[in-house]
C-alpha cells in the first residue's frame, strides 16, 4: 500500500524513530500487564505497526475486527462493540504499566480516547496525558446531592414520563433493556436543563439527573457525556475557586469514559470537546467539536456547544456561516444559545447594527435578558453611535447586576484577549465601571444567556 504525502509528513514529524517505537512496544508487550493477554498484545501491535507504516488514518473498529480478530464482513456490525471494549482494556493496561514499571520510560505509547490510532509521546508529557485521575470529585457530588435532591425528584416526575426511543435506527423499544431506556430518558431530560441559563440553580439538578442515569445503566455513554458538560461549565463558573480543579478532574474522567464506551458517537465527542475547551486545549476542542457536528449536523445540543466553542476561539466566521442552520435548529427545539452566539459574533466582526437587531429580536421572542446580552447591547449601541441608549443600558447593568464579574468571566472563556478588550472598552466608554474589587474576590454565580 502506498503511503500518502500527509501520512508521510506525520511519520516525519514524529519525535522518535521507528526503532525507538518498536523498542517501546516490546517493553510494553513483555510487561506483566500485557504478557498474559495475547489478544491485547495483538491489538496494540497492530495499531502501532499500522501507524509506523503511515496508515493511522485508516485504523477503524472494522479494520481491527477484520485484520486482528479475523471477523467476516457480515459480523462487523455486532463485533465492533468488542473492539471498543478491547480498546478500553488496552488503555487501562497502558495506564497501569506507565504508572508502575514504565514510569521512567522516555517514550510513552498512548491510545487517545476517541481514537484507535496511537500517539508516541515523550515520557513526562505522555504520562500527563495517559494517566487519569481514578476518583470522581466525591465531595462535590455529595454536596450537590444533599442540596438539590428535592429539585431532582420534581424534575424527574415531570420529565421521565415522556420516554424517548433508542437511538439505534429502527430498533424497537423491547430490544433495549429497561435500564438502558431509563438512562436514555434521564440523559435527554438532563440535556434540556443545561441551556439557556448556566447558573448553579439550573446546572445542579441537571448534574444529578446525569448521575442518576449513570446509576441506572453504567454502560450507557449519555450519563457520562452530560455529566462532563455540566462539570466543565461548573468549573468555568467557579474559576479561581479550588473546587474548579476537582470539577475539571471529574469532567476529564466523565468525558473520557463516555468516549471509551462510544468512540464514534456525537455526544461523547462533543462532551470531550467541551472539556478540552475548558482545559485550554483549543485545537483539540475545535477538532472534536467539528467532528461531532459532522456526525450529527441536526443535533441542537451538539450545535449549541459547537457555537460556543467557535465563538470563544474567535472563529466568528464559522458562527456567522452556521447562523441560518443554527436558527432552524433553534426553531425546532434548540435553545437560544445560537442567537446570542450570533449576536456576539456580529459585534466582534464590527456589524454593530446587526448585533443590536439579533439581541433585541431574541429578547422579544422570549429569550433571556441577562448580563451577557445587556453587555453586548450596551457596547453595540455605543459603537453604533447611539450613546444615549448605551448609557441607559450601562445604568441598567450597574443597578441590576452590580456584582457580576463580566470582565473576569469573558477573560476566562475567550482564548484570545482581544475580543474581551474591545467589548469591555466599549462598555466602559458607555459608563460601566465594573464590580468593585471586594465584590469579585469570591466566585459569583454566572447566568449565561
Amino acid at each position: 500500500m502506498t503511503v500518502s504525502v500527509d501520512a508521510q509528513d506525520q511519520i516525519d514529524a514524529q519525535p522518535f524513530s521507528a526503532e525507538q517505537v518498536r523498542d517501546a512496544l516490546d517493553r510494553v508487550q513483555n510487561s506483566d500487564e500485557f504478557k498474559g493477554s495475547a489478544r491485547m498484545r495483538s491489538f496494540l501491535s497492530y495499531v502501532v505497526v499500522e501507524t509506523l507504516k503511515g496508515r493511522s488514518d485508516a485504523i477503524r473498529a472494522k479494520t481491527i475486527a477484520m485484520d486482528v480478530y479475523g471477523y467476516d464482513a457480515d459480523e462487523l456490525l455486532k463485533r465492533e462493540g468488542v473492539v471498543r471494549v478491547d480498546a478500553g482494556r488496552v488503555r487501562r493496561k497502558l495506564q497501569a504499566y506507565y504508572e508502575s514499571k514504565g514510569v521512567a520510560d522516555e517514550l510513552v505509547i498512548s491510545l487517545p480516547v476517541g481514537s484507535y490510532a496511537p500517539e508516541f509521546l515523550p515520557g513526562a508529557q505522555g504520562n500527563r496525558q495517559t494517566l487519569r485521575r481514578r476518583r470522581r470529585a466525591t465531595a462535590i457530588s455529595i454536596w450537590l446531592a444533599l442540596m438539590f435532591a428535592g429539585v431532582l425528584v420534581g424534575v424527574l416526575i415531570g420529565r421521565t414520563s415522556q420516554p424517548v426511543a433508542p437511538e439505534a435506527g429502527k430498533t424497537a423499544i423491547y430490544d433495549v433493556s429497561p435500564a438502558r431506556v431509563e438512562a436514555m430518558n434521564l440523559s435527554n431530560a438532563g440535556r434540556d436543563l443545561i441551556f439557556p441559563v448556566t447558573d448553579p440553580a439550573r446546572l445542579q439538578p441537571a448534574l444529578l439527573i446525569f448521575q442518576t442515569a449513570i446509576e441506572r445503566d453504567p454502560l450507557y455513554y449519555g450519563g457520562y457525556a452530560g455529566a462532563a458538560q455540566v462539570e466543565t461549565l461548573f468549573a468555568i463558573i467557579q474559576s479561581g475557586n479550588p473546587v474548579s480543579v476537582e470539577l475539571m478532574h471529574a469532567a476529564d474522567k466523565s468525558s473520557a469514559y463516555a468516549l471509551e464506551l462510544a468512540p464514534d458517537a456525537p455526544w461523547p465527542l462533543s462532551a470531550r470537546a467541551w472539556f478540552n475547551f475548558g482545559a485550554g486545549n483549543y485545537d483539540s476542542a475545535v477538532r472534536l467539536s467539528q467532528r461531532a457536528v459532522s456526525l450529527a449536523p441536526d443535533d441542537p445540543h451538539v450545535a449549541e456547544f459547537d457555537a460556543l466553542i467557535s465563538l470563544y476561539t474567535s472563529d466568528f466566521d464559522r458562527v456567522l456561516s452556521k447562523s441560518e442552520h443554527y436558527g432552524k435548529l433553534a426553531r425546532n427545539g434548540g435553545g437560544l444559545v445560537f442567537d446570542n452566539a450570533l449576536g456576539a459574533a456580529q459585534f466582534h466582526t464590527g456589524d454593530y447594527a446587526a448585533a443590536i437587531r439579533t439581541f433585541e429580536e431574541t429578547i422579544s421572542r422570549g429569550g433571556p435578558f441577562g448580563p451577557i446580552s445587556a453587555a453586548y447591547l450596551m457596547a453595540a449601541h455605543w459603537q453604533n453611535g447611539e450613546q444615549d441608549e448605551a448609557q441607559r443600558l450601562a445604568k441598567v447593568f450597574s443597578d441590576t447586576w452590580p456584582s457580576f464579574p463580566l470582565e473576569a468571566l469573558k477573560a476566562r472563556v475567550f482564548a484570545d484577549p482581544q475580543p474581551v478588550q474591545e467589548l469591555v472598552a466599549a462598555m466602559k466608554a458607555a459608563g460601566w465601571s465594573g464590580p468593585d474589587a471586594a465584590q469579585t474576590d469570591a466566585p459569583q454565580p454566572v447566568s449565561s444567556d
